[in-house]
């Protein structure tokens, strides 16, 4: 009997799951939880150079990212993705704190996505309403109560609430239009703000450029989660055909909305001029007022925001599927693997989400130790760097358990390696603080305190689980 059909109890424990989501669905959901438009504002950071790690993040990450979830995906379409797959690989310890950073990453990743979409949603009330940006109040209604709503949602169940991601995808692809349309209008009307020579390409290697080239782990991240329909294959139709195909599918797309919406970007306006919040709102802003055409900022601002709550629903959904399956298993709470009684999905996770997301979001905005609290623009960095750094614990995972589990390939083994090396190497640079970084200690302190009491918080749980 093969791996995929074995009657495992997880399996049997699954199967009360319901098969809502087919292709189109899958692509949509990936894209919307993939795609996130704040990365190239971010990234841009880097100036034309941006274009190069964009090529190079999309080759040394995701390449091998899609080649392992392709693979796996086929052979192992069970509830829980890479939790499952690398508990198959190495053991029930490994597979446990696997699950637990794929999961408590998610907890800092939900209140930075929605930061993203509070500034842009602030273009809809133009130019006398953006200094909420920076206002601690604002901030924190906004993330709670986008939270809250996603978690509520989640609850009644995807069949009900993939409309949310659907939508959601409205609010990748049009403002991604209007940014390669305001790039173009610019061009053709006062030329590239950016110079895009041969030597501008190549990026700095100078130790003056390191907090640069620390863009580039964003890059990678930029990437990540197209196994977010492997956490649910069990509320996939045809797993084994779909998922593989939505990956390749969607990443396609992904990879030309990245790079063509950074050349667009930087030919709009100078890198010197981009907020990493607003930055595509701003241009397409610009270029709408020289063409005398008002309110076209504020709309993408608007969709920006959509889709900020629209990746984080779908984010939502995936993410309590781990613990789900986690709980399921009896590696971490029984009920953590409760199905609702009416709906058939697993509240109980969703509602202990929420309230750590909360907790941590709060924790990165407050927690100081130079007596002056975080900007909202630290803290936001902050959550980015400790969501890439948790989340990329899983992916070395990953990569190393794809040729454990498929057996011996040269051709695989080479690909997984370049994986590794991309996300070891994305990890160090998480500690180089991002230029314009406004209080360097506290966000060293953030990252540090933060990642080692999530890797100890979870290594505590599972021994007392093991001794329970």
């Amino acid at each position: 009997m093969s791996a995929a059909s074995a009657a495992t109890p997880h399996t049997q424990a699954t199967r009360g799951l319901i098969e809502a989501l087919g292709l189109r669905d899958v692509i949509l959901m990936t894209v919307v939880a993939v795609v996130s438009l704040r990365w190239i504002p971010w990234a841009a950071r880097a100036g034309p150079s941006s274009v190069v790690l964009w090529t190079l993040a999309c080759a040394t990450f995701f390449v091998p990212l899609a080649t392992a979830l392709i693979t796996l995906s086929k052979r192992y379409p069970e509830q829980g993705g890479l939790y499952v797959w690398t508990r198959d690989a190495f053991g029930p310890g490994h597979g446990f704190i696997c699950g637990w950073c794929l999961w408590v990453n998610n907890l800092f990743y939900f209140p930075s996505l929605l930061l993203f979409g509070a500034a842009n949603a602030l273009a809809l009330g133009g130019p006398r309403w953006l200094s909420l940006a920076d206002s601690h109040a604002y901030a924190i209604a906004w993330v709670l109560t986008g939270i809250w709503l996603t978690v509520g949602i989640n609850i009644i169940g995807l069949r009900a609430g993939k409309w949310v991601q659907n939508v959601g995808a409205i609010g990748v692809w049009v403002p991604a239009a209007l940014l390669v349309g305001a790039g173009i209008v610019a061009f053709a009307t006062a030329g590239s703000a950016t110079s895009f020579s041969a030597s501008a390409l190549v990026p700095e290697l100078g130790q003056d450029s390191l907090g640069t080239l620390a863009l580039w782990s964003a890059m990678c991240f930029a990437f990540s989660g197209f196994e977010i329909t492997s956490y649910v294959g069990r509320e996939v139709r045809n797993p084994g055909y779909t998922i593989p195909r939505g990956v390749l599918l969607a990443g396609a797309a992904i990879a030309v909305i990245y790079i063509l919406g950074s050349l667009s970007l930087l030919v709009a306006l100078p890198a010197g001029a981009l907020h990493e919040r607003s930055g595509i709102a701003d241009a397409v802003d610009m270029v709408a007022s020289r063409l005398h055409i008002p309110a076209m900022g504020g709309l993408t601002g608007g969709l920006l925001a959509v889709a900020a709550f629209a990746g984080t629903f779908s984010w939502m959904a995936g993410a309590a599927r781990v613990p789900f399956a986690a709980g399921v298993d009896r590696a971490m709470p029984e009920w953590l693997g409760r199905l609702h009684p009416r709906y058939r999905t697993p509240h109980l996770a969703l509602l202990a989400q929420g309230a750590l997301s909360s907790a941590i979001f709060l924790a990165s905005v407050f927690l100081t130790v130079t007596g002056t609290r975080s900007s909202i623009r630290d803290a936001y960095d902050v959550l980015v760097n400790l969501t890439i750094l948790i989340y990329f614990i899983p992916y070395v995972y990953l990569f190393v358990a794809a040729p454990k589990l498929v057996g011996p390939s040269i051709g695989l083994r080479l690909v997984m390696a370049i994986g590794i090396a991309a996300t070891v190497g994305s990890i160090a640079l998480l500690f180089v603080p991002p230029p314009g970084t406004g209080n360097v200690l506290n966000f060293e302190v953030n990252i540090l305190v933060q990642s080692a009491a999530v890797l100890a918080s979870g290594l505590l749980f599972y021994r007392r689980k093991r001794h329970d």
